[in-house]
């Protein structure tokens, strides 16, 4: 129930009803009336953290994070909310950080309540995200690391996950590969999809035969699967993996059969997290500028707290970084 609804049903301005509810404005006896009548009849409760925000400043951004976004493997979301908290303050907020429970909707009305916050950042989108459907209708700030669906507000900052797959993978042909293998998450996550999708597109077009090797996330099955696929028959020359982490597995499987990365078997990453500084030798990734993400994220929900825009997404570049794995 929103505001709108009760003007549609009273026959009055969205304005009146903000006037009638705050106590304010010029209004006559009978409309006041009528208005309260509908609200009391339609159960209408006037969300008072989303006005709070419309009216003054905490200077603080809050970022829910889902289960999955707490995951020990999961080092690219601890660079992200470094770079988050960085770019925050580099326009005087602070990032509220909080663990979401089940759907994180609650956790997100209660905020919106309280108006402890500016608004939100989202990551971890799935397809329809209800934290999003909330949010607009809501009328609260917010921007999101990763789209979302088309009928829903495009207030979003994402990379191309298929297009840089694709040139990691052309980046291996042109080293002389035929047997690329991929290796990645058995996941609905878009960026997980789009990665996968991004490999086969690009053997296709190479008129090479597509290698996929799907893992759950963490041990044991994932060194498991890296290992049965370095033992095939038709065992790959290089592996394009869809994260650092699940690089950093093949080299440790490949060092087990004796295989060296970098001669006898090309590894990549992608991310470019600190795992991939770690690894020896130095793992060819794709690099994710996080910061400029995160300061473009921060910008477009101050740009919200001032006045409602109809921005569009934005897809912001990622870089091959080559280092000696290939």
């Amino acid at each position: 129930m929103t505001i709108d609804d009760v003007a549609a049903a009273a026959g009055v301005s969205r304005q009146t009803v903000s006037n009638v509810v705050n106590g304010r404005g010029r209004l006559g006896e009978d409309t006041r009336e009528r208005v309260r009548a509908t609200i009391d009849r339609l159960g209408y409760h006037p969300h008072l953290g989303a006005r709070s925000m419309r009216s003054r400043r905490t200077r603080q951004i809050a970022h829910p994070m889902r289960r999955t976004e707490l995951v020990p493997g999961n080092l690219v979301m601890v660079d992200f909310i470094q770079a988050l908290v960085t770019a925050a303050a580099r326009r005087g907020h602070h990032v509220l950080l909080g663990a979401a429970s089940d759907d994180g909707l609650a956790d997100i009305d209660s905020l919106v309540r309280s108006g402890s916050v500016d608004g939100f950042l989202l990551a971890d989108i799935v397809r329809r995200d209800p934290r999003v459907d909330l949010l607009a209708r809501q009328r609260v700030p917010f921007a999101s690391f990763g789209r979302t669906d088309a009928e829903q507000p495009q207030s979003w900052v994402d990379i191309d996950n298929a297009a840089a797959v694709a040139e990691v993978v052309a980046h291996l042909r042109d080293r002389g590969h035929t047997r690329i293998a991929f290796l990645g998450y058995a996941s609905a996550a878009p960026w997980d999809l789009a990665r996968e999708a991004g490999y086969r597109e690009a053997m296709r077009e190479a008129g090479l035969e597509p290698a996929v090797t799907l893992t759950p996330h963490g041990p044991p099955d994932l060194a498991a699967a890296v290992e049965a696929m370095l033992r095939d028959p038709r065992a790959p020359t290089a592996v394009v993996t869809g994260s650092d982490t699940l690089a950093a597995t093949v080299y440790g499987v490949a060092g087990q059969q004796g295989r060296r990365v970098g001669s006898d078997l090309a590894v990549t990453g992608f991310d470019g997290s600190a795992v991939s500084g770690l690894l020896t030798p130095r793992l060819t990734t794709v690099s994710v500028p996080l910061l400029e993400i995160a300061d473009r994220l921060v910008a477009r929900i101050l740009r919200e707290t001032q006045s409602p825009t109809d921005d569009p997404g934005e897809v912001v570049n990622t870089a091959l970084d080559v280092g000696d794995s290939t």
